[in-house]
């Protein structure tokens, strides 16, 4: 029989890369989404979808909503996790106060996620892989090189500087922890950051590094006036989704895992895009001591086994995406 999974996000950029990845693996797959009847459609032009996808209508913050999503599955992925920049009436994360960044940014993402989870456990489900990001792995001060064990976070401080979008990861990942040590539930926690790639969904193109690639293309400002004196983590969308899949697969993976191929300060990310196209619309680079790029301990990430393209590939597979869909 043929073994089937769920993933909860199935339209998001994460979820439609799992997807992609869980069919060519031979799964079968409930593709969950809050309206399948939407773009998302395209996901069953996939190959293996006709035969083996079926797109759900569910919303995790609804209980219970998810409960049809889980019948007669082996595990689940929760890719759902879509940041939250703005109150329920328009007010900007960064402008709301304590209680209203809690109540109306963190809490609903934990609950959504609790949600989900509690709707496989009662399934009977317990294998999990979620994703969450790389921004609940920043502790105070910062460290060189920080892994994903001993290194966390603290959301309490991320809400004193009103940073509630961030807040929410690290807040979800450990209610999701204690739910699932509650209930005997293999958890796995993939961590990414910018993922770049061809899109499975052309909307997926027109967001973010993706669209400001398409800015930079057509002679218009990308994502920077100036280029910072900052860096970026970046992987291949393609590549976030093996390590998922590897996660899922093997039989030992549990906790946490950076989803990342490395990090590399914006001044060398712009000068290798101008290499690959001399006629992109840069940003002037940043003149001064550049600041160190961000430092991992990858020996988690690379017990998965999965390869990862380097950034130049990277860069050079978005570009030509962005190229043939503009």
């Amino acid at each position: 029989m043929t073994e089937k999974v769920a993933i909860a996000g199935a339209s998001g950029l994460v979820g439609a890369n799992i997807l992609k990845a869980a069919l060519a693996r031979g799964y079968a797959v409930n593709g969950a989404m809050r309206n399948p009847a939407g773009p998302a459609a395209r996901l069953m032009d996939l190959p293996g979808a006709a035969d083996r996808l079926e797109l759900m209508a569910a919303d995790m913050a609804v209980d219970g909503a998810f409960d049809p999503v889980m019948q007669g599955v082996a595990g689940v992925f929760i890719a759902s996790l879509v940041p939250v920049y703005f109150a329920p009436d328009g007010t900007p994360a960064r402008e709301l106060d304590d209680a209203r960044g809690r109540a109306e940014i963190i809490q609903p993402t934990v609950d959504g996620f609790l949600n989900i989870m509690r709707s496989a456990i009662r399934s009977g489900v317990r294998d999990i892989v979620i994703c969450s990001s790389t921004s609940s792995t920043n502790p105070v001060p910062a460290v060189p090189v920080k892994n994903e064990v001993d290194h966390w976070s603290d959301p309490d401080q991320q809400c004193a500087d009103r940073k509630f979008t961030s807040a929410a990861k690290a807040s979800m990942e450990r209610a999701a922890m204690a739910l699932a040590a509650e209930h005997g539930v293999r958890l796995r926690i993939l961590l990414p950051t910018l993922m770049l790639g061809p899109m499975v969904l052309p909307a997926h193109g027109e967001e973010g590094f993706m669209a400001a690639l398409k800015r930079m293309l057509r002679g218009e400002k990308g994502r920077h006036e100036k280029t910072p004196n900052d860096s970026s983590s970046m992987a291949h969308i393609e590549d976030v989704a093996a390590l998922f899949m590897a996660a899922y697969e093997s039989p030992v993976a549990e906790g946490r895992y950076f989803a990342v191929r490395e990090s590399w300060h914006w001044n060398d990310i712009y000068r290798t895009l101008g290499q690959l196209d001399p006629t992109l619309a840069l940003p002037p680079l940043y003149e001064g001591t550049p600041a160190a790029p961000t430092g991992f301990d990858f020996a988690r990430r690379d017990s998965l086994g999965v390869k990862m393209r380097d950034i130049p590939e990277i860069l050079a597979d978005a570009l030509a995406w962005a190229k043939a869909n503009s």
